[in-house]
């Protein structure tokens, strides 16, 4: 009686497990290649309009079915879709997107890629004829999805010619005709990036990271882009002393991406913001947030400047400390020596208030020194050699494929 019992429960796990397996991985995969017969189909139709509707059918494999073998086909119709409706940029970048995102792929289908890709390099003449053939397709269709592709091509072949204000105006007017064109969105935000609108580039930006994120075959090239673009104006504004403006921009990355090694570089630079606005106790916030987050290669640097900042504020018992810290973390660190010189100051301070019965002043404003002694501290700060930025380098995210040289999409 107990082994049938047992075995009987054995065979309903064993029936459960097969079931979540063909649930998970035989229909989802089926269903994926139903949708993407259907898509097929339709596309062989071969009018503007059912090819432009294939589209659809295809971007909705993408969406639903991540990771089915269905999604690279889907991927590579878009592509050719696009060809066939003469948007040949927007062809160009699903291609390059399966290149770069499906080492896997067939040989076969590859080459057939990497072919095409040429094709189109050589076809990528921005003449007034390609653009006049552009607004041609405009009259063979009501839809306004096609209709916001052809003006997303539009807006490329501007930002191409290098003429900025035409280019956002037909991303304005693809988006006017389709709001969730993701391709109309990044190529408006890199039109504002090159009209110098870097505020209105980086906004658009952080759009497309809160709707598109989780299925934007785009992502991971638009996040590398955006952070060194973001960085490198905090960078910008820093050198020119534009403070405030300069902590806005770092402080854009680090309520995107938290997490990401570029939040070291950004705590560091705003806390290097608030230092040379003597706000000092802002200051040592940031660096102390330097210090306890996940990445280190800014700790000694922020260790450093959390006891420079304590001189300045006439705390010298805790500026003392922090450099002892330091020497006890970096005995033989690039600013060892600076650490321990600044140490003997900060003890020389506190004996020579003792001796004059002199309580510190710890309560003084930050920024508000006076007199020889202020002159001469933020003489001896301003020889400190970490004042220049070490401008941060990212990935470019562009593969090379043998000869074939890519763009990478979501350059700004």
């Amino acid at each position: 009686m107990k082994q049938g019992i047992i075995l009987g429960a054995v065979l309903i796990l064993v029936g459960i497990g097969l079931f979540a397996y063909y649930d998970r991985f035989i229909r989802y995969e089926r269903e994926a290649r139903e949708l993407l017969t259907e898509g097929k189909l339709i596309y062989e139709r071969g009018s503007r309009d059912a090819i432009n509707d294939s589209i659809n059918v295809f971007s909705k494999i993408i969406a639903r079915y991540p990771g089915t073998r269905a999604e690279l086909e889907a991927y590579f119709y878009i592509a050719q879709s696009y060809e066939k409706l003469k948007l040949n940029r927007l062809a160009y970048l699903k291609y390059i997107y399966i290149l770069k995102n499906n080492g896997n792929a067939d040989q076969s289908l590859a080459r057939e890629i990497r072919a095409r890709v040429a094709r189109l390099k050589v076809m990528k003449r921005f003449t007034d004829e390609g653009i006049h053939q552009l607004l041609d397709l405009l009259n063979y269709s009501d839809s306004r999805d096609f209709r916001s592709r052809v003006y997303t091509e539009l807006g490329h072949t501007y930002l191409q010619m290098k003429e900025y204000g035409k280019s956002k105006r037909m991303f304005d007017i693809a988006l006017t005709e389709s709001g969730d064109n993701e391709e109309a969105i990044l190529g408006k935000a890199r039109a504002y990036k090159r009209l110098g609108q870097d505020d209105a580039a980086y906004n658009l930006y952080e759009y497309f990271f809160k709707y598109y994120t989780n299925f934007s075959p785009y992502t991971d090239d638009v996040k590398r882009a955006y952070i060194h673009q973001v960085y490198q104006s905090g960078l910008d504004r820093y050198r020119k002393g534009s403070y405030n403006e300069a902590i806005a921009y770092f402080k854009r990355i680090l309520h995107q991406f938290p997490e990401d090694a570029a939040a070291e570089n950004s705590l560091y630079w705003i806390g290097q913001s608030y230092y040379t606005m003597h706000k000092y106790s802002s200051a040592i916030n940031y660096y102390d947030r330097v210090l306890m987050n996940d990445h280190g290669h800014k700790d000694e640097d922020a260790r450093i400047k959390k006891g420079y900042s304590y001189f300045l504020m006439k705390k010298f018992d805790l500026a003392a400390r922090e450099f002892q810290v330091y020497l006890n973390g970096y005995p033989n660190g690039r600013y060892s020596e600076t650490a321990r010189k600044w140490k003997s100051m900060s003890t020389q301070e506190m004996l020579y208030r003792i001796q004059n019965s002199k309580i510190p002043e710890t309560d003084q404003e930050e920024g508000g020194e006076s007199g020889n002694k202020s002159d001469s501290d933020d003489r001896a700060m301003s020889s400190d050699r970490d004042t220049d930025a070490r401008a941060m380098t990212g990935d470019s995210g562009a593969r090379q494929y043998e000869e074939v040289e890519y763009e990478n999409v979501g350059e700004l």
